[in-house]
């Protein structure tokens, strides 16, 4: 069986915004949009997103990587 390697990956909102995150990895921070967000991550991950404003995922690499490109 083979392991993917997996990553912590923060997100929160930019300020004045309801649609853009700045989104920590462990390669550096960048900012995506909501919608690129939740097709790499899932709708269910945005839920304390709302609640908190941010959020902690664990995703293999090569979603880190498509979520930032």
């Amino acid at each position: 069986m083979k392991r993917t390697s997996t990553s912590k990956c923060s997100a929160r909102w930019v300020p004045g915004t309801s649609n853009r995150l700045f989104v920590e990895t462990p390669e550096g921070s960048s900012e995506v949009s909501l919608e690129r967000f939740v097709e790499v991550c899932g709708r269910q991950a945005t839920h304390d997103l709302y609640l908190r404003g941010t959020i902690t995922v664990e995703l293999p690499e090569n979603l880190i990587r498509t979520l930032v490109a």
